[in-house]
């Protein structure tokens, strides 16, 4: 973690208070095993035990108990397998240490690789190798003797601690090795910058190293930090970026994490265990916004490129509006969102589930249609691990955002009074209506609506979110789009809200093969209100999905359409509660048009074509209609009421 690794203080906030510009850590060195090792893990399979008939037949002699009672014993196992790693033969005139003999194992491969003119990369690669094995002896001679039962305390202990010399003898080759090749590549890179409501600037960076010294041949780690301010902070302003640096401290925290594993190219950034919860209390009073990037960089040759990620948060005052930009490129993973949402909004968490119901629902859409089998995405399981971690991160930080929000429109009493005199007043009304009225026909439809019917009390924003797979000419990418719009309106004694709503997923290939997934839900809602009372509710519901896939032919070389389909499903209602007359108008329809490929001998392209079509309509009319016919002049006035109520909606 970004913490351990710069030091034993506790936190960014510990750090910042300590006014370091900069400090170096005494050298510490490398595990056994560093980064290029990996290409050993990789490749080298469990050594089987080697030994001799004869030593295994001394070892399974009346006098076996007796013999392995001694370690030297122990040590003549443990030497044999030792030996039995040498790539070139060698004879010793003299008793080896098992220090020596370690050593002898790793010089033998090296003088074998430099015979065959091995470059660099080579040359480590087998050091690694060399490395591994050892320890594989170790493992080996434990089988053994635990296999004849001969495995105690005394033995374990005697191999621990052998195994520990061998380590602390090996450690400074292999710091020797590794630090001179890749000399400075080991990094990690913070930087945050933050601009007060005022106007002052303040940098804070730091970085740890390691690296190596030709001069005196030592192995070295180095940190610094730097804290920069362009102004005065005032007490206030110092605790507002306090908070700040909390909230970012953690999040570098888990990034660092990743390091550990930079070596797996589908490992990025652990971003379930990271938040951005902190965004709900950033202080806007105090803070215009911060931009913080985290980078990592490790002493790995199958590393084809840095871990990072950059963030950017900040809010408009004068426009009302707050904007969050987030991108982390790790390996082969690249994950993007940005949120664009106002500031003006009120807690709804009836809406804000459907909301994140919705976002799970889209990207499991586009997960499953990315590919004929729905168990598995083209992203694979690694792939879609890492796209649920980012895109765990983007709802918590829609979640957050949203929070502060509503924490900010109880800030400002204008937009307060502004939101509470219009938007709220009618979501209760439709709520109330679409809820409780037993007349409600509703939204009737084979779509489920999972934007949720009704006004949403949330403050406005424009929500995407992509995460894409590199691995050169296969690039599959998934993107989600959410997003809310609401206006208000005035004629006359009539008033009235208009909220759209929508959702969509994508996925494709990137042009590196030609299949395709769109779905687009949207759901819109218009209101009329007069003496608070709600006279005019039209909603209107439609999902729409269109995708083709296709199998490439290797006869023709080239990608061949299986399927491709079209689907359209709309639901609308329009009411008018006028004089206590019920009036409601339901219309649904559903197209849906699909072809699939047909396997035939006669034809090459030949495909079966499917068609589905349907429409309804219901009017109701509830109410005490005898006073319509029984009297003009209420006639006059409910047709009258109407008619402007109608212009009213139209005109919207």
């Amino acid at each position: 973690m970004v913490n351990n690794a710069l030091g034993s203080h506790a936190n960014l906030s510990t750090l910042l208070a300590q006014s370091v510009n900069n400090a170096n850590q005494n050298p510490v060195s490398p595990s056994l095993l560093t980064g290029s090792d990996l290409q050993a893990i990789n490749d080298l399979q469990t050594n089987e035990s080697k030994i001799t008939d004869g030593l295994l037949s001394q070892l399974n002699n009346e006098t076996l108990n007796e013999a392995l009672a001694s370690n030297q014993n122990v040590e003549d196992v443990l030497k044999h397998q030792l030996t039995s790693l040498f790539t070139i033969s060698s004879t010793f005139n003299y008793k080896l240490s098992d220090e020596e003999l370690a050593l002898r194992t790793v010089t033998s491969s090296q003088h074998e690789g430099l015979l065959k003119n091995e470059n660099s990369t080579q040359l480590i690669e087998r050091l690694n190798t060399s490395v591994k094995n050892i320890q594989g002896a170790y493992a080996n001679t434990s089988d053994i003797l635990s296999s004849l039962g001969q495995l105690g305390h005394e033995q374990k202990t005697f191999l621990a601690s052998s195994q520990q010399r061998v380590e602390r003898s090996l450690n400074p080759y292999m710091e020797s090795l590794n630090r001179a090749k890749y000399e400075d590549d080991d990094n990690y890179l913070f930087e945050l910058s933050v601009k007060t409501k005022e106007g002052d600037v303040i940098n804070i960076t730091f970085n740890s190293s390691q690296g190596y010294d030709e001069e005196t041949g030592e192995a070295i780690d180095g940190f610094g930090i730097s804290y920069e301010v362009n102004g005065n902070l005032s007490e206030a302003e110092h605790t507002a970026l306090t908070q700040v640096i909390a909230g970012v401290g953690e999040m570098a925290d888990e990034f660092f994490k990743v390091s550990e594993n930079s070596f797996n190219p589908l490992i990025v950034p652990n971003q379930t265990d990271m938040s951005l919860d902190f965004l709900a209390d950033f202080n806007s009073e105090q803070l215009a916004g911060f931009n913080v990037s985290f980078s990592t960089t490790q002493n790995d040759a199958l590393d084809t490129a840095q871990n990072t990620l950059d963030l950017s948060y900040s809010i408009d005052e004068a426009s009302n509006q707050q904007a969050l930009v987030f991108k982390a490129v790790g390996g082969q993973n690249d994950i993007d969102f940005a949120l664009d949402m106002s500031t003006i909004g009120a807690k709804d968490t009836q809406q804000m589930q459907r909301y994140l119901a919705s976002l799970d629902q889209s990207l499991e859409d586009s997960r499953v249609n990315s590919t004929k089998d729905d168990k598995e995405s083209a992203f694979g399981r690694k792939g879609d691990e890492a796209m649920q971690q980012g895109f765990a991160l983007f709802k918590g930080a829609f979640a957050s955002m949203s929070a502060a929000a509503e924490r900010y429109s109880n800030l400002e009493s204008l937009a307060e009074q502004h939101f509470n005199d219009g938007r709220a007043m009618v979501a209760d009304l439709v709520d109330n209506m679409i809820t409780n009225d037993a007349r409600y026909q509703g939204l009737g439809n084979k779509a489920p609506n999972t934007l949720g019917a009704g006004i949403s009390k949330l403050a406005d924003f424009d929500a995407t979110f992509s995460y894409a797979l590199d691995n050169g000419d296969y690039q599959p990418k998934s993107t989600i789009e959410l997003s809310q719009a609401t206006e208000q309106s005035q004629l006359g004694e009539i008033s009235g809200v208009t909220q759209s709503k929508n959702v969509s997923s994508h996925f494709d290939y990137q042009y590196s093969r030609p299949d395709y997934y769109d779905k687009e839900e949207s759901y819109n809602v218009g209101t009329a209100v007069k003496n608070k009372e709600l006279v005019g509710l039209d909603q209107s519901h439609e999902v729409d999905v269109d995708t083709k896939m296709f199998e490439f032919n290797p006869q023709t070389n080239q990608y061949e359409l299986q399927m491709a389909m079209q689907e359209q499903t709309v639901s609308k209602s329009n009411i008018r509660l006028i004089d206590d007359i019920w009036l409601e108008e339901n219309e649904n329809s559903y197209n849906m048009n699909k072809k699939e490929r047909v396997e035939s001998d006669e034809k090459q392209d030949e495909f079966k074509k499917t068609s589905s079509h349907s429409h309804n309509k219901l009017v109701t009319l509830i109410g005490d209609l005898d006073k319509l016919a029984e009297n003009k002049n209420v006639r006059r006035e409910y047709l009258t009421n109407l008619s402007q109520v109608n212009f009213f909606m139209d005109k919207k």
